[in-house]
């Protein structure tokens, strides 16, 4: 049910949905680079990238952070779509006024995050830690600020607070927890199935699922997310966007 509900929600929002589409100016950059990868839907860092001249990890540092900084707006500006299909919201005054520090606060996390996983990770390897721990780690991580970008625009806390809201509704809803993680997991393999299935024929699998996830699969995500945080208040029992 949720999940037919976060179609019709990406459907309604389709503009902004195909925002993320923007960050594809992003590839030719990354695929210039050495110690960038476009796989499985996403752009991953090498973790021998501290090992190259200093001007490319720094152009590297730079571009990732970059992409992450539009990435956070376009997730809270998804996140806020749906809840404003959910409750009233002064569409104008919070696209003006409050998307903004939405990003900031997402996009701090999430730089934070990526420049202490990457120089850790480089560390880590270097000390002949095994690459699939490091993995399992970083996966682990990740997975614990799952509702992050929900807490941040529905509750409109701190990003602190945001990230204690973001553990105490994964503590409290395990089950919806574990549903939604299966999910992405499903996602990303049904990604990488479409990146082989497209090489197999021309050398575009990559670019293809960077794009499907972005416009498709990221969008969709964040709303489904929504729509199960949002239960919370009881706002989604009669929900029907007006199309």
């Amino acid at each position: 049910m949720d999940l037919i509900l976060a179609i019709r929600s990406y459907l309604h929002n389709l503009p902004t949905a195909l925002g993320f589409a923007l960050l594809l100016v992003f590839v030719l950059p990354f695929a210039w680079l050495s110690n960038a990868f476009i796989s499985s839907g996403t752009v991953l860092i090498g973790y021998g990238f501290l090992k190259e001249p200093a001007l490319e990890s720094v152009v590297l540092l730079v571009l990732a952070l970059a992409f992450l900084f539009f990435y956070s707006l376009l997730v809270c500006l998804m996140v806020l779509a749906v809840r404003r299909d959910l409750s009233a919201v002064k569409t104008h005054y919070y696209l003006s006024e409050k998307i903004q520090k939405f990003g900031m606060k997402y996009f701090r996390l999430l730089a934070a995050f990526t420049l202490l996983a990457a120089i850790i990770s480089a560390a880590l390897v270097g000390f002949g830690v095994p690459v699939i721990v490091i993995n399992i780690l970083l996966f682990l991580l990740s997975a614990s600020l799952l509702f992050l970008p929900q807490t941040i625009v529905v509750d409109e806390e701190g990003l602190f607070a945001s990230v204690l809201s973001n553990w105490d509704f994964i503590a409290k809803n395990p089950g919806t927890f574990l549903f939604v993680m299966l999910a992405g997991i499903v996602g990303v393999f049904c990604l990488q199935l479409l990146e082989f299935a497209v090489d197999y024929f021309v050398p575009a699998g990559s670019f293809l699922s960077l794009l499907v996830a972005l416009v498709v699969m990221v969008p969709i995500f964040e709303a489904v997310k929504t729509l199960i945080y949002m239960k919370r208040f009881s706002l989604i029992a009669s929900y029907a966007p007006h199309m």
